[in-house]
């Protein structure tokens, strides 16, 4: 039996009118692995259309209507700067939303029906690895359609058959990234020999993300204790809680999502063994409003590491201008991913001069790596000028630097240690990793 579709579409925005400031290009060098920087004739204008692929009900559904108002945000943005930059005629569109459910079924179903009935060139999604992976390999691969993913970070993304020029994307790091990040978050807080408990749930993400941590955390001396993993729809996380808080070791290490932390949280409290001051998380539960209703004994002192956000001058910028244009979905932190993966796409055909999703994807890296003229959404008219002028840009991302490498990923990203204070997810540090 089919899993049900649901469709997802919220009422559009007005469209957002920018004040862009204007620049100009800088020389152009070219670098190896990159396309060409040579000048080409202006591309016949086209309409990019975009179908979005998150999660609106389900485990992750407290950042899927915020991801999807900020991808319409770009649009509005995109759209803007085009019309000043003269250039109305290279335009984007999101031709509709739909609702994976955080569930795979759903997600090949949406994707089927925005490439058959809706033709979209792109798809932007999913949130989860899972999904993503399915939808690539089930629809876009084999239909040559483009498809960038906001969050999915599974490494197994980047090892897709998806073409040369590469038409698989993703704006948020791999966890390679993450599960380095962790590891040093350990080191710092019960040294590099500790023992440690692992837990996650089992599905595409979950198996990958531990897999990663223990590889890491063992190769430099650090010992895994217990290890636990769990059907993220068991009714009842009682036995895997037990085994999970056995063997006292000096920290947890645990890979879920909130809507099922919030069921082995209080399982864990009732062992009397666990502690959240003595675990650590990922950004998969960097969610406020779900901390906020798990209560203190499960949260309180809870750490974690997740991409950062609203810790530079362009995120804070970022943070302010989608509240503004947010229509009452909250600020997660994770809407520059979103944001991003429309840009850069857009960027792409434009340079390409093209819909197809193998044009779109020769160009990538063209317009997100050095050299050339730095821009970011701020000044977004001018790097569209530049671009049909012929000249080399560099695209700086909300979500980072960007830098996006060979297997689609981006290639540095900063990130945050923080923990939970009173209930809310605060920043106590943030560190840059490079590939």
């Amino acid at each position: 039996m089919r899993a049900r579709l649901t469709r997802f579409q919220p009422r559009s925005g007005s469209a957002v009118v920018l004040a862009l400031a204007v620049g100009v290009a800088g020389a152009v060098v070219t670098t190896a692995g990159l396309a060409s920087t040579a000048k080409t004739p202006k591309p016949k204008p086209f309409q990019l259309r975009i179908g979005n692929i998150l999660s609106f009900t389900g485990d992750l559904a407290g950042f899927g209507p915020s991801l999807d108002q900020s991808a319409r945000l770009a649009v509005d943005t995109i759209n803007a700067a085009a019309r000043k930059a003269g250039a109305a005629k290279y335009s984007v569109k999101i031709v509709d939303s739909q609702d994976d459910q955080t569930q795979i079924a759903p997600a090949v179903e949406a994707a089927t029906k925005l490439v058959d009935q809706d033709h979209v060139n792109v798809i932007l999604g999913t949130i989860s690895s899972g999904s993503t992976i399915a939808v690539a390999q089930s629809v876009s691969i084999p239909r040559h359609v483009f498809q960038i993913t906001p969050t999915s970070s599974n490494p197994a993304i980047g090892k897709l058959k998806a073409g040369n020029p590469r038409t698989v994307w993703q704006i948020s790091p791999s966890d390679n990234y993450q599960a380095r990040e962790l590891v040093d978050a350990l080191r710092r807080s019960v040294g590099a020999k500790a023992k440690v408990n692992v837990g996650w749930r089992n599905d595409a993400w979950g198996n990958g993300v531990a897999t990663l941590f223990q590889k890491a955390w063992k190769k430099d001396g650090g010992s895994i204790g217990t290890t636990d993993s769990w059907d993220p729809n068991s009714p009842s996380l009682d036995t895997d809680a037990s085994r999970l808080a056995s063997g006292s070791p000096a920290a947890w290490v645990i890979f879920d999502f909130p809507p099922d932390f919030a069921k082995l949280a209080p399982a864990l409290v009732r062992t009397g063994k666990w502690q959240p001051t003595k675990t650590f998380v990922t950004a998969e539960m960097r969610d406020a409003t779900a901390i906020a209703g798990m209560g203190s004994q499960a949260t309180q002192g809870l750490r974690g590491v997740s991409p950062s956000n609203e810790t530079t001058r362009l995120q804070d910028r970022f943070a302010a201008y989608f509240k503004a244009h947010a229509n009452g979905k909250p600020f997660t932190g994770y809407e520059g991913t979103a944001f991003d993966a429309v840009v850069t796409t857009y960027l792409a055909a434009l340079k390409a001069g093209s819909t197809k999703a193998s044009a779109i994807g020769k160009y990538m890296r063209w317009v997100t790596n050095p050299p050339g003229k730095h821009y970011t959404y701020l000044n977004l008219s001018a790097a569209i000028k530049a671009i049909l002028a012929g000249k080399k840009i560099k695209y700086d991302g909300v979500s980072g630097e960007l830098d996006l490498g060979a297997d689609g990923f981006p290639t540095s990203e900063r990130y945050d240690i923080w923990t939970v204070r009173n209930g809310k997810p605060v920043t106590i540090s943030t560190h840059t990793i490079k590939g």
